[in-house]
């Protein structure tokens, strides 16, 4: 961006160029500027080293902000130590390494010192120590290592925030010393996720002395010992408190006064008792709190309905009990949250007079609820996110949520649902839908083509029946199919080839027949990775409190938007079910047609899913040999073949599977020496076993031609004509069909 200077401009004194789109080649007009006291031109497109020399005039200059740009390099500057002046030195946000210029010590004016989320590194406790104006002090998202003792700040008694969290395991906080007591009174205190206090993991105690902290973050420090309530009673201007992530235990007890906090998060810890039935008049000002992952029990107070702008309600991972008040959230205004997940609630899902109207996520997955109101107050209900699974709701699937066209997922899987989804549900925005473990039946529902957003759709474990719809494929964004487990019928249609973005796709324990697909290749089973099917539905608000000039600028209380982490599918790998969450779902790809009727050859074209990382065929009636193609699936972690007719050789080319790791070809027709290289030097007779023809050290059984059989296989048959029985094949089918109906049941 090319500026034009006005006359007169060099006798400015402060220059904001904050948010812009200027590039680092204006710096070389600013020498000019001999009177200038401020400076910012954080948020541009600067980027490379920072030409300090360009600043040499700016004798004057209090004021340095650069944060936000893409300066990177070393910060062994001395340029930056001639502003003998500065006051407040901003360096935020941007890619600088290495260590912090011992030299910034000098700058003994300084009363804000903003270092954070760089790539700085070693020890920088030296410089802070000499820097006793200081008021703010700012070295968050760091590479820092080594020890830091907080009493380097003795002397620092104008000090009103440290905001020091790291995530560096090489930084060592200690707080601990008999030799100092606190001359300072914080109002910021950020010690989240730095090694604090490592040997005795103890609270500070220096923050017993603290009375006027307004914001405080000690979470993810293993810390032990009793809850410390005393720093919500000590506190009244508090804020923001989070601790999550330690190991309090105890009770929690509410200050003896009625408090102003907003943001209350303890989530993680071992904290246990009973929530005070005062809990939300003490604390009636909470727009967000957090608790969940303890061991709290009894009812959820009602007293939580009396604060008036409480948007998100975490109480998931403990041991509350007994039916929810009527009245909770009934004054949800705004995008409000409420997660009571693993729990033992019980009795109805959506209390009278609860406010749905401006709930935008519900999660009451893993409890003992069994009802859902019939009223229809949820017409117009703004929730995007319900997860109602594993609890003992019965009945039919519920018409209600025919009216949540807001919907953006929907699991009622593992309750007691039956019968069909009934025509009028109408969500168009629905982008995951889990229905597995019911007893829901008729056709797969073709109501859901008004749900043409759809990511993931899993109906397993039901009592489906009909043919698999040709008309899935016009759910062109869907990635995950899961059918398995119901009475589908009839062929694999080849219009489901046509659904070219699904990598994970499981039609087992059907009673589908007929052919698989040659056409499976169109469809991406894993070549598409670079697309992210997970991406967040709400994007989480960040907390951000970092002070200048005793003011918080950009605060939002967090809430944890709902993203891929919360999106779990249950997928057949490795001869079990395994749970993938987050972002390995994107990762995945799998075909599990076992437990079916199909018959004929397998597609030499599945050789061309070279994304995929694990296929199931077995326990079908697939004939010919295993497709030399199947080399190419260089990503394949999992191949099981086993219970079908297929026979010839064990191809040697799949050796190139180097990431293969359960591998099941037992109880088919296949003959030859098995292989012995690679990762197949790994697999025993388990693998092969009810393939007589086979031969090879790993199943030790020779594979020359003038040894007898084992003796296993010495049976006594009797001579028949050509009519007759061959005896040991049919000890090996009957033993191959008892297996089957043992593994699809």
């Amino acid at each position: 961006m090319k500026v034009i200077w006005c006359v007169g401009f060099e006798r400015l004194e402060e220059l904001d160029i904050t948010y812009n789109q200027f590039d680092k080649s204006i710096l070389s007009s600013l020498g000019a500027l001999t009177l200038l006291r401020t400076l910012k031109i954080g948020w541009n497109d600067m980027e490379g080293s920072f030409p300090v020399q360009e600043l040499n005039n700016l004798k004057n200059l209090e004021i340095l902000d650069i944060s936000r740009n893409g300066f990177n390099g070393s910060l062994s500057l001395e340029g930056l130590c001639k502003f003998k002046s500065l006051v407040e030195l901003s360096l935020r946000g941007n890619r600088f390494s290495g260590p912090v210029p011992e030299c910034i010590g000098n700058l003994t004016n300084l009363q804000v010192l903003d270092l954070s989320f760089n790539q700085l590194s070693g020890n920088f406790q030296s410089v802070v120590s000499k820097l006793t104006f200081l008021k703010y002090l700012l070295l968050s998202g760091n590479e820092f290592e080594g020890l830091f003792s907080f009493s380097a700040l003795a002397n620092h008694s104008k000090l009103e925030g440290n905001l020091l969290s790291s995530g560096s395991r090489r930084l060592e906080l200690e707080t601990e010393n008999p030799t100092w007591f606190p001359t300072f009174q914080l109002k910021y205190v950020d010690l989240s996720n730095c090694n604090l206090n490592v040997r005795t993991r103890a609270i500070p105690s220096f923050l017993l002395y603290q009375y006027d902290i307004h914001f405080i973050d000690l979470s993810h420090n293993m810390l032990f010992g009793t809850f410390p309530s005393w720093i919500l009673q000590n506190n009244s201007k508090l804020q923001v408190m989070n601790l999550m992530n330690n190991s309090f235990t105890g009770t929690f007890h509410l200050p003896n006064y009625k408090h102003d906090l907003l943001k209350f998060d303890i989530s993680s810890n071992n904290i246990t008792g009973v929530l005070p039935k005062e809990f939300g008049l003490v604390l009636s000002n909470l727009v967000y709190i957090n608790m969940s992952r303890n061991n709290f029990y009894g009812n959820v107070p009602s007293s939580i309905s009396e604060i008036q702008e409480l948007y998100t309600l975490d109480l998931s991972h403990n041991k509350f009990s007994g039916e929810l008040p009527g009245s909770l959230f009934a004054n949800c205004t705004f995008d409000c949250t409420l997660i009571l997940s693993n729990n033992n609630l019980q009795g109805n899902i959506f209390p009278q007079n609860m406010n749905l109207r401006s709930l935008t996520t519900l999660d009451m997955k893993n409890n003992n609820f069994s009802a859902m109101i019939s009223v229809d107050f949820l017409d117009r209900s703004s929730l995007s996110f319900l997860d109602i699974s594993n609890n003992k709701v019965s009945g039919p699937f519920p018409r209600q949520l025919c009216n949540m066209s807001s919907l953006e997922f929907l699991d009622l899987s593992e309750n007691r649902l039956y019968g069909p989804m009934p025509s009028c549900f109408n969500a168009s925005l629905l982008r995951f839908l889990f229905l597995q473990k019911n007893s829901l039946t008729g056709s797969i529902p073709h109501v859901l083509l008004r749900s043409p957003k759809l990511v993931a759709l899993d109906v397993r474990v039901n009592s489906f029946s009909r043919n698999i719809p040709s008309w899935i494929s016009q759910l062109s964004e869907l990635r995950v199919l899961l059918l398995g487990g119901n009475e589908l019928h009839g062929n694999i249609p080849n219009q489901l080839c046509e659904s070219r973005n699904v990598s994970i796709m499981d039609l087992s324990s059907n009673l589908l027949s007929g052919f698989i697909p040659s056409c499976f290749n169109n469809i991406s089973f894993g070549n598409n990775m670079g697309v992210n099917y997970f991406y967040s539905m709400n994007e989480p608000l960040e907390i951000f409190c970092a002070p200048r000039d005793g003011t918080i600028y950009r605060y939002l209380p967090c809430v944890p938007g709902y993203s891929s982490e919360y999106v779990e599918v249950e997928i057949a790998m490795k001869y079990r079910y395994n749970s993938y969450r987050g972002d390995i779902i994107n990762l995945m790809a799998g075909i599990d047609l076992s437990c079916n009727e199909l018959s004929g050859r397998i597609p030499q074209e599945i050789g061309d899913l070279h994304g995929i990382r694990s296929l199931n065929l077995s326990n079908n009636h697939l004939t010919g040999s295993i497709p030399v193609s199947f080399s190419n699936l260089r990503n394949l972690e999992s191949l099981d073949l086993g219970n079908n007719s297929l026979n010839s050789e064990i191809p040697s080319e799949l050796v190139m599977l180097t990431f293969l790791e359960t591998f099941n070809v037992s109880y088919n027709n296949f003959s030859g020496r098995v292989l012995d290289k690679g990762q197949f030097g790994t697999f025993d007779e388990n693998s092969y076993k009810g393939n007589p023809g086979l031969c090879g050290p790993l199943i030790h059984r020779s594979c020359s031609t003038d040894e007898t059989p084992p003796p296993s296989l010495s049976i006594d048959v009797e001579e028949e004509d050509e009519g007759g029985i061959d005896m040991v094949w049919f000890y090996w089918s009957f033993c191959a069909s008892y297996v089957t109906i043992l593994w699809c049941w």
